[in-house]
């Protein structure tokens, strides 16, 4: 289990220095349904394309064996400029706890 401390000192981007910042996971919005990402998506279930929107999940990792855990989307708040940011490599584990 991988817990991470709410309140850290890390570098901010924008302060250009280390500062106090807290954590918080990212919920998933979801896409709007005008967007380009949605409307293609939604043409290959309408037209067909072979077993799109139900592929075989053991399919996808192409000859590697497939993840069992995921990926955790955090966003860390700067207190100092109030600017939030995600780091580019998210931490992997099947279980996440971020500690008060």
């Amino acid at each position: 289990m991988v817990k991470i401390p709410k309140e850290q000192r890390r570098y901010c981007p924008t302060c250009d220095e280390h500062t106090d910042q807290t954590v918080k996971e990212a919920t998933n919005q979801s896409a709007s349904p005008w967007s380009k990402k949605h409307r293609k998506r939604q043409r290959k279930i309408d037209n067909g394309y072979g077993s799109f929107p139900f592929e075989d999940p053991s399919h996808l990792a192409r000859g590697k064996s497939n993840p069992t855990s995921s990926k955790h989307d955090l966003q860390f708040s700067c207190k100092e400029c109030g600017k939030s940011w995600k780091p580019r490599n998210q931490p992997r584990a099947a279980k996440f706890e971020i500690e008060r």
